[in-house]
């Protein structure tokens, strides 16, 4: 019989922020944190209005440039409906953001609404008010620019688009703008001179010592790429005047939805990326971007390391450390693909040598392995292979990973660690199993490449950096080793210590269905020694990319589903006496009942022991498939000991990952499914390298 479970019994939550383009971004530096508002995921037609924070943002000294801790702002009042293309500027004395405009549906219509977020930095409780300015308030807009002049409590905002097709080059000033010291008043200017022409999503910068704004590129009825400045730009030094300036050296192509910042001691202008028939990965200087020193001129800013692919994304710089954040926007995937990452120019200004992206936060990444310390809550990845690009051998922590869940705050936390030792070779499609009562993750074969596969083993010592000081080993096993493979499955006894090793492939078209078993596997207790297996029985088809769960009570290994090499398997096999110290292991193919999921490859399992449940997620229907597949299945007395297996197809809320080649684990007190990485359903297949959690997971309230 197939159980229909409620459908507020399980739910999947993302963790960290949602893709999206078009947000706003402010820094607040005595936090040490970039906060973020609102923005657009175009391909589901989707606006925001969460207010997210990346704490420590700039890396201080000692510690990685690349870790990554956002946070979701829990805000009060009434919050500002969901809105894309609108501004938001920061007053660090009053500890205000300002919010203004923006377009709230899709595409639109556009606002003209004026919102101030107090406290964003959380030094004390954010609060969300709406503002009702004196004055004639000027037309509704998004894809405008705003900067804010902090001496005058003033906020200039130049051009956007009315939702409609239509295009501004009107420039308007709002006095008191933050509120904090009477009622906010607009005036449209009129400034002297020939304006810039009519556009949306260009980028402006601002000068407060000499009150100049000076604004690059934008899209209108075509894409620009001229620079203007606006002098006088608050209104309260004389009438604002616009000059188009003329740049030496040979600049930016024309674009829009760029981004730029602004080193005001030196006077230079970066600009980043953009859409120009595609998104942009370019970095630009403007030096004498105020256009009052020699002539202004254009230096393209070539990196160590390649800049992403962005546009419509937002930036904030920390003038201290030099150093660039973007976050979000469109990228170089299909056109409507939006983006979540956090990425970081060092020497941003030029000036220094080396200037190079990072990105925050662990590399996408398909076939890693993950191990769950479920004690401290913490995950544990290592290696990969991120989407055609060359495996990894880095590791990464993700703590509080349930705890934050449960919490209802879906935050995130990675850190990168760096063990002492010398690492293992770069890899992926490895087993990777961490022993929490030794605190070591047991890793074993893997692909250097698609056609280079490796049977090392390595122990990372400390693998839980909470509890110690990570550590990598190299370790020489006694006894024959299995030939070297990559996607096979492995699972581990903590009562005897074994690790048990099936299938894989060889990554020359051949594929396995062996059994191996490596005793005294965490290197405690004496030298960790190969042996093969010789099960009785039928085995299961050769393969690779199946999954496994183990019951170390009964000592039963369940195999699941993989491929040859073509469409997926959809098999359910089980080895008694599995670590083959118990005696004669015994392969059987069981029948469950119920209507059964369709064949799979690149899915995950996991065991809920105290209720004896296999819970199954994702994968594609062949391994060179294209329909991903999202569903998640219960098998009920797995080990069949209990009763004959049975499947039920879970229903839950929330939006599934489209994910295989994922990792994942099980979290039996919280009964949390984690799932990290993969590859997704985006353009083609790239990797991915996001938390998801299924929630009532083994089904059971």
């Amino acid at each position: 019989m197939i159980l229909v479970l409620p459908a507020s019994a399980q739910k999947w939550n993302r963790y960290g922020p949602g893709t999206r383009s078009q947000a706003s971004s402010i820094y607040d530096a005595s936090t040490n944190q970039m906060i973020m508002f609102g923005g657009q995921h175009a391909p589901t037609s989707v606006d925001f209005h969460d207010v997210w924070a990346v704490k420590n943002v700039i890396a201080s000294s000692g510690s990685s440039p690349n870790n990554l801790n956002w946070v979701a702002v829990s805000t009060a009042g009434n919050p500002p409906k969901s809105r894309f293309g609108h501004t938001a500027v920061y007053n660090p004395t009053s500890n205000r953001m300002i919010v203004f405009g923006g377009g709230t549906g899709f595409p639109g219509p556009c606002v003209n609404e004026l919102w101030i977020l107090t406290n964003p930095n959380s030094v004390g409780t954010p609060t969300w008010s709406v503002l009702s300015p004196t004055g004639t308030l000027p037309p509704v807009r998004e894809g405008h620019t705003a900067v804010y002049d902090s001496n005058t409590n003033r906020m200039m905002v130049f051009g956007g688009t009315d939702c409609n097709g239509n295009y501004y080059n009107d420039l308007w000033i709002l006095s008191n703008a933050d509120g904090s010291t009477g009622t906010p008043a607009w005036t449209q200017a009129q400034p002297l001179g020939t304006p810039p022409s009519a556009r949306a999503q260009s980028a402006a910068i601002y000068d407060s010592v000499n009150n100049i704004m000076t604004v690059f590129g934008g899209g209108g009825a075509v894409k620009t790429n001229d620079v203007w400045t606006l002098s006088h730009a608050n209104g309260l030094t004389g009438t604002p005047t616009w000059t188009q300036l003329a740049p030496t050296g040979a600049g930016p192509t024309a674009r829009s939805g760029h981004s730029a910042i602004y080193d005001s001691a030196n006077n230079r202008m970066v600009i980043h990326g953009g859409m120009s028939g595609a998104a942009q990965n370019d970095t630009w200087i403007l030096s004498d971007a105020n256009g009052m020193g020699a002539n202004a001129a254009w230096t393209h800013l070539i990196p160590t390391d390649s800049g992403p692919y962005r546009a419509s994304h937002t930036a904030i710089y920390d003038p201290v450390s030099n150093e660039m954040v973007i976050f979000g926007g469109t990228s170089q995937l299909p056109k409507t693909f939006t983006d979540d990452h956090v990425f970081v120019l060092t020497h941003a200004n030029g000036l220094q040598s080396g200037p190079t992206w990072s990105q925050d936060g662990p590399a996408p990444r398909s076939h890693a392995s993950a191990g769950y310390d479920a004690a401290t809550d913490q995950l544990i990845v290592f290696g990969g292979q991120p989407s055609g690009l060359g495996p990894l051998n880095d590791v990464w922590s993700e703590v509080a990973v349930v705890a934050s869940g449960q919490a209802s705050q879906v935050s995130t936390n990675w850190v990168q660690v760096f063990p002492s030792g010398t690492a293992p070779a770069a890899r992926f499609g490895q087993s990777g199993l961490y022993d929490s009562g030794s605190n070591r993750m047991i890793i074993f074969g893997g692909g250097s490449s698609s056609t280079s596969c490796l049977n090392d083993l390595w122990l990372l010592d400390d693998a839980n950096s909470a509890l110690g000081t990570p550590d990598w080993l190299s370790i020489t096993a006694s006894g024959k080793a299995p030939a070297a493979r990559m996607n096979h499955n492995a699972v581990y006894d903590p009562t005897k210590n074994v690790m048990i090793v099936f299938g894989g492939t060889n990554c020359s078209s051949g594929y396995f269905n062996d059994v191996w078993v490596l005793t005294n596997a965490n290197g405690e207790g004496g030298t960790p020694t190969w042996t093969k297996l010789s099960p009785a029985n039928t085995p299961p088809a050769a393969r690779e990319n199946s999954s496994a769960v183990y019951d170390s009570v009964n000592n039963v290994l369940l195999i699941y589903a993989g491929d040859a090499g073509g469409a997926g398997f959809s098999d359910l096999w089980a080895l008694s006496n599995a670590n083959g110290q118990a005696g004669t292991p015994r392969w059987r193919q069981f029948s469950p009942t119920g209507t059964p999921p369709e064949g799979r490859t690149g899915q995950s399992t996991v065991y809920d022991a105290s209720n004896n449940r296999m819970i199954m997620y994702g994968g594609i229907n062949a391994i060179n498939g294209t329909r991903f597949l999202y569903d998640s299945w219960i098998l009920t007395n797995a080990n069949s000991l209990g009763g004959t297996p049975a499947w039920t197809a879970e229903i839950v809320t929330g939006s599934a990952p489209e994910r295989y080649f994922h990792s994942a684990s099980y979290n039996s007190a919280f009964n949390d499914l984690i799932v990290f990485g993969g590859d997704s359903q985006i353009g083609q297949s790239p990797a991915d390298d996001h938390i998801f959690v299924l929630s009532v997971a083994n089904g059971l309230k």
